[in-house]
């Protein structure tokens, strides 16, 4: 596990690759942000309203994003005590979970544009548990809690302290998630980079009872980049991107006494073709904790993510990914993303 602090290591996660990678040259052109659109799974992440990723939309042109992210979970994470009983602070969470996201973006001219998302948040017992378990057994690696030795049937989400039980999930549950809006300035200072600042704002939309929303409200500022690697090695097209921001929340209904009002984020991606119309990509996004004095569950986290994405027809894309957590035990054991970006008009 990484042990420098939070905002040195979010420098080196995000910043000091894409240096490295500007440094070893190559030619390069104007690029489009190509994020998957991927967010922690982690319910009390995305119910505090984490940015969406960039998204980049053609003057005076629309752009939609539709995607569906299954994750599932068997863990228990505790600071002190090792188990629930103990004294200390203890996160039991075994349940799977699906974010469905329809986004929609418009680009006013070559500066401007805006988007706006709705999404759902449904928490059960879904099908990937046996496969993540028979997949970690032969690999040789823990499998977490599964196998009912989680101590309780899932779906079950505990937060607790000291023996007092701060919040509790413990049957299935499906309700709207936060509304997220955001508008983005944009440059564009030569045929070879695209920059952009954005300035989010999460809108409580959704049910703290059910964990998709956490009741709070929440804005963001980020910058990102953009650029095109021509001639790189074996490949005549690399992607690469980053971003980094904060976010800044109040009103936390779910965990008050423990939540964060800041926390920090960024994110890394590097797309290179593969094989026809195929690419592959590769992206890591981390974020600062947004509870304090916690297990490592509601701590700093970061997703690590692998996908392939192909043109479907003149006007769309599909993306599909598989995302870990790394460091372990931080987030969701594994979440499986499929997206259709569409651009209505061309």
């Amino acid at each position: 596990m990484i042990s420098c602090p939070p905002l040195r290591r979010l420098f080196l996660l995000v910043v000091a690759p894409l240096t490295l990678v500007l440094a070893s040259g190559g030619s390069l052109f104007a690029a489009d942000s190509e994020w998957l659109p991927f967010r922690d799974q982690n319910p009390f992440v995305l119910g505090s309203g984490l940015p969406l990723l960039p998204q980049s939309t053609r003057p005076g042109h629309w752009s939609i994003d539709a995607a569906v992210v299954e994750s599932n979970t068997q863990l228990i994470s505790s600071e002190n005590g090792r188990f629930p009983g103990d004294p200390g602070k203890h996160v039991v969470f075994g349940a799977e979970t699906r974010e469905t996201r329809v986004s929609v973006a418009y680009a006013f001219d070559e500066y401007w544009s805006a988007r706006a998302s709705v999404g759902d948040e449904w928490i059960g017992v879904g099908f990937l548990d046996k496969p993540i378990q028979h997949f970690h057994k032969l690999i040789g690696a823990p499998q977490g809690f599964r196998g009912g030795r989680l101590g309780a049937r899932p779906p079950t989400i505990r937060v607790m302290r000291d023996g007092e039980m701060l919040y509790q999930v413990d049957q299935f549950g499906q309700a709207l998630a936060p509304l997220l809006v955001d508008v983005t300035r944009a440059w564009d200072p030569s045929p070879d980079a695209h920059y952009g600042l954005s300035l989010g704002a999460k809108i409580a939309t959704g049910d703290s009872a059910r964990l998709a929303d956490t009741g709070d409200r929440g804005i963001s500022v980020a910058a990102f980049g953009d650029w095109t690697l021509h001639d790189v090695g074996p490949f005549d097209r690399v992607a690469i991107g980053w971003r980094a921001g904060v976010l800044r929340s109040s009103g936390n209904h779910v965990l008050p006494a423990l939540a964060r009002t800041v926390a920090p984020f960024g994110d890394l991606y590097v797309r290179a073709p593969l094989i026809g119309r195929w690419s592959v990509q590769m992206q890591y996004d981390v974020h600062g904790a947004l509870y304090r004095e916690v297990p490592i569950y509601l701590g700093y986290a970061g997703n690590f993510t692998i996908g392939l994405t192909h043109p479907v027809g003149a006007r769309a894309e599909l993306l599909l990914g598989i995302a870990e957590d790394i460091p372990v035990g931080h987030t969701q054991d594994a979440s499986f993303l499929v997206a259709l970006r569409f651009h209505p008009d061309g």
